[in-house]
């Protein structure tokens, strides 16, 4: 009786410690990635962290088009350039090439910093949602997932965070929110 206790003891014992060991394994590789601001992201959209300049406004945009690391925009995917940092929908609006697609509220501003970029406030939000076909059929030009998020984060006007619902339209506010879950899609 005493020996199967022991090895059942044992057991119980190992198994308390797989546990633990798997919790603190999961808890330094989520610290990890949220730090991890300057290295590479996966995707062919957005490796390394880019901290480049982008022109305040371009005068010759007719469609949505690839901005390219070295600042050549596109309407044709030319990998030649290096890495997609984002696509331009506007004269003045660059969508980050990056997007998470699903974050709470508590989690957004480590990945906004971890990605460089700022929310979309409503008038960007307007311009993103008319493009929305056109820069999602770019981005499966160019290897990356289409734009299927269903919901996304932006900011009003007072600064507050809202969810803005694609295929309603319709925006509400999230402050207090911790528990909606939206993705993150950035402006550069």
């Amino acid at each position: 009786m005493s020996i199967i206790f022991c090895v059942l003891f044992t057991l119980f014992l190992g198994f308390l410690v797989f546990v633990c060991w798997s919790v603190a394994r999961i808890r330094r590789q989520t610290r990890e990635e949220l730090s991890y601001s300057s290295n590479c992201y996966g995707g062919p959209a957005g490796e390394p962290f880019w901290n480049g300049i982008l022109p305040p406004r371009v005068d010759d945009y007719t469609e949505p088009r690839y901005v390219y690391e070295n600042l050549v925009e596109s309407i044709d995917y030319l990998p030649q350039n290096g890495r997609i940092i984002g696509y331009r929908i506007s004269p003045e609006l660059v969508i980050h090439s990056r997007i998470n697609p699903s974050l709470n509220l508590p989690c957004l501003s480590s990945y906004i910093s971890r990605y460089g970029g700022k929310l979309l406030n409503m008038e960007d939000c307007g311009l993103l949602l008319d493009n929305w076909d056109k820069v999602s059929q770019l981005r499966e030009k160019a290897g990356d997932t289409p734009l299927d998020v269903k919901t996304f984060w932006a900011v009003s006007e007072q600064s507050l965070p809202l969810e803005v619902n694609v295929y309603r339209r319709t925006c509400r506010d999230m402050a207090g929110f911790n528990d909606v879950w939206c993705a993150l899609i950035l402006k550069r």
